[in-house]
């Protein structure tokens, strides 16, 4: 009985003796770049056309529909640029 007492103690011994395992170094804090107002303002949408109305109207409503459209993902691909670019330069400061 006192030998198994003596190898619980010398086990329990041991474990204190463990070094600390440090923790890993936290992570970068991510980069947040608020787009400009001007990149963010909501375009209005070109007016539907209501009542009887002959095909020409509804040609040109399609028209100006698909560049409204276009010019929201245009707006798009520059708010992607203006945040790759603001990304890049935090990363040229932090090197």
């Amino acid at each position: 009985m006192r030998f198994a007492t003596a190898m619980m103690l010398a086990l329990l011994a041991g474990c204190e003796s463990v070094p600390d395992q440090s923790a890993p170094p936290p992570d970068a804090a991510p980069v947040v770049c608020a787009l400009p107002a001007g990149m963010t303002e909501r375009q209005a949408e070109p007016v539907r056309p209501t009542g009887d109305y002959p095909q020409s109207v509804a040609a040109q409503y399609l028209t100006s529909l698909h560049q409204w459209g276009a010019e929201g993902w245009r707006r798009l691909d520059r708010a992607d640029n203006y945040s790759r670019a603001c990304e890049a330069r935090h990363e040229q400061a932090r090197d």
